[in-house]
């Protein structure tokens, strides 16, 4: 079982470098600092990627064994990346498809844009004195982020009601769960409802207070592109991240309460219904 989950492990690895390098890629030439830079969190990703992937038990990613959890979230992630750096690199592409994402962005971004929505306030944010031709990108960017993180806690929750996820397969909750410790105390059904619904919270409001929290921070007028992409696709990212993990938490509290009410005979070795 090594050599495939290395070679799985090294598989994830260059995806994640890919993932951080493409946003660099889309947007055009960069400065050599820059460019070593990238090259730099590239590496180190794809460092952190292969240790997690190729042990025997992970250290912080979560729901390892679990797809297609994480799988959902690269590509979430990487859909992010690429239409954010393609709203913000400027009118030279004058491609068919770029063209058509820039005008479906761009009239959603004013359909989002209006006072107290979390577009509205990411824009001000990051661009609190731009002037209307460079909010424009930017609230595209913000719209598209966004409307594909609700997209993709919408399509994960549909999954899970659709294909019965963690019902019909085997979850251990050590590898799966590396940073919950089940034996810490109480009911570990009740810990997980708590943790899962402080993470829906937190979902459904970072969209609203991290742009409160830049603008406290005084994290504004950005002008660099990449800074920008990387900016808006964490504002998306991050809530819709917990929204996900706010699920599937509810979801393994969900199992471990059938499993108890069903009895120990249910409960395989190793499986988090036991381990619960």
């Amino acid at each position: 079982m090594v050599l495939p989950r290395v070679a799985g492990a090294s598989v994830r690895a260059a995806v994640m470098a890919s993932l951080v390098a493409a946003p660099q890629l889309a947007l055009g030439a960069a400065a050599p600092d820059g460019a070593q830079l990238v090259t730099l969190f590239a590496l180190m990703a794809a460092l952190f990627t292969f240790s997690e992937y190729a042990s025997a038990a992970p250290s912080l990613v979560e729901f390892r064994d679990a797809p297609p959890y994480n799988r959902m979230k690269v590509v979430a992630l990487f859909a992010m990346l690429l239409l954010a750096a393609l709203m913000l690199r400027g009118e030279g592409d004058r491609a068919t498809l770029s063209l058509l994402l820039r005008a479906l962005s761009d009239r959603l971004g004013a359909l989002l844009d209006f006072p107290g929505s979390p577009v509205r306030l990411a824009v001000l944010a990051l661009a609190p004195e731009a002037a209307e031709s460079a909010l424009r990108p930017l609230r595209a960017a913000a719209a598209a982020t966004l409307a594909v993180g609700v997209s993709t806690v919408v399509a994960f929750a549909t999954m899970m009601h659709l294909r019965g996820w963690l019902e019909r397969q085997d979850f251990n909750v050590w590898i799966n769960l590396p940073q919950f410790d089940p034996t810490a105390g109480g009911d570990v059904v009740d810990r997980l409802q708590r943790v899962a619904l402080a993470n829906l919270a937190l979902g459904i409001l970072l969209p609203f207070l991290l742009p409160l929290l830049a603008g406290a921070l005084g994290i504004g007028a950005v002008t660099e592109p990449a800074t920008l992409v990387w900016m808006v696709t964490a504002w998306a990212f991050v809530p819709a991240s917990f929204a996900m993990r706010a699920l599937a938490l509810l979801r393994v509290a969900h199992r471990i309460a059938i499993a108890r009410a069903a009895g120990p005979a249910e409960a395989e070795d190793g499986s988090v219904w036991q381990a619960a």
